[in-house]
């Protein structure tokens, strides 16, 4: 199916209008002004029998509903879960929609808040990550159409949503393959560069070799899969203090950083390297960004925390020009994904003696009323 190039940019702009009005918090206008269009766009014919709305799922004993049901041949071919556009999408979204696709025994569900819509298979695996086909920009089409375009009627119906879903899969076969056979890469790597080199630098190379390892298996991976991951540098939601009302209450984990260092935070969506006790588990991870900003300005859920590393070979997906603060013993911080956002209200610092110089816990509470920085440090 080609989608009409002039409908897809019409469909953009009315995004573009839609997150400047006042019902982006509303999940029934999401659906009316965004999502439904987008049906349509697609080929899915919301006046027939095709589009079911409030499609009921059975668990146990409880009645749940998924909001659309595309239909074929009397069948559930895609379930489709919407949330607000203004609500960031999370792993426990996803791991909701793949779940009632399960007890469906439907294979295509998507998760979509009219901004980012992803696309999962949920035969693919057990964890959201083994079952995620593709995520979409929705803003940035047309772009992004061809991935998009895996859920149209005509896509369903030839597929072609299926075939991309069997090339992912041989994509991620291959990739654990080179992952589990790194050491053999390297060698591969060794004896070319040696055969140019010659043998009187063969530290230096087999050094060179190793890091051309990992660097070719992240690439392959990046570059060779399906998937198209939205890169968090790219687009970090910006949110007032007062919209974290809504989270549950927990302990946040307050950690200051060079200006530079936020890169490290929007490339991997994650915060390492830190020292954390056992005994500690914050939900939520804020950070302090020094100067010119001199201001708490990020924050983000925590889905989890690394163990203590013991080595460099500890880590994954994690480049050695970015391993500056690495030390044994230290731990690597990851949130969910889509969850960080950049405050449009920062905590700015009153005064130099209350910048952090270290990692400190507080609370959402304070995070969400604090005037300044050293508002986070008083007791209750």
């Amino acid at each position: 199916m080609t989608l009409d190039a002039n409908k897809i940019i019409d469909f953009v702009h009315s995004i573009k209008e839609f997150s400047q009005t006042d019902m982006v918090g509303s999940e029934a206008n999401t659906k009316k002004k965004i999502i439904e269009p987008l049906l349509e766009l697609l080929g899915w014919d919301l006046q027939s029998n095709e589009v079911r709305l409030e499609y009921p799922v059975s668990i146990g004993t409880k009645s749940n509903y998924v909001d659309y049901a595309l239909i074929l041949e009397n069948k559930p071919i895609v379930l489709v879960e919407a949330k607000p556009f203004d609500v960031i999408l999370t792993t426990d979204h996803s791991r909701q929609i793949i779940s009632y696709g399960r007890v469906e025994d439907v294979q295509w569900v998507v998760l979509t808040n009219g901004k980012i819509l992803s696309i999962f298979n949920t035969t693919l695996g057990i964890r959201e990550e083994d079952c995620s086909v593709t995520e979409v920009n929705l803003e940035a089409l047309p772009k992004h159409i061809k991935n998009l375009n895996l859920i149209s009627r005509e896509s369903v119906l030839t597929g072609e949503i299926e075939e991309a879903s069997e090339r992912l899969k041989a994509t991620r076969r291959a990739l654990h393959n080179l992952q589990q056979k790194e050491e053999e890469v390297a060698n591969a790597f060794d004896e070319i560069l040696l055969r140019f080199t010659g043998r009187g630098v063969n530290n230096q190379v087999r050094k060179v070799a190793n890091q051309l390892a990992k660097k070719a298996i992240r690439l392959f991976e990046s570059g060779g899969e399906e998937i198209e991951r939205r890169r968090v540098a790219g687009d970090i939601p910006q949110k007032k203090r007062k919209e974290l009302s809504d989270k549950e209450l927990g302990e946040v984990l307050l950690c200051p950083s060079r200006l530079d260092g936020v890169d490290f935070l929007k490339k991997y969506n994650a915060w390492g390297f830190i020292r954390m006790s056992k005994a500690r588990a914050p939900r939520y991870l804020a950070l302090y960004v020094g100067k010119p900003e001199s201001s708490v300005l990020y924050f983000g859920d925590i889905e989890s925390t690394t163990q203590p590393l013991k080595s460099r070979q500890d880590l994954e997906k994690i480049e050695e020009e970015d391993l500056e603060t690495f030390e044994t013993g230290k731990r690597v911080i990851h949130l969910k994904l889509g969850s960080l956002i950049k405050f449009k209200d920062p905590i700015p610092l009153k005064n130099k003696k209350a910048a952090p110089r270290g990692p400190i816990y507080t609370t959402l509470k304070k995070l969400i009323q604090a005037n300044y920085v050293n508002d986070l440090l008083k007791r209750s």
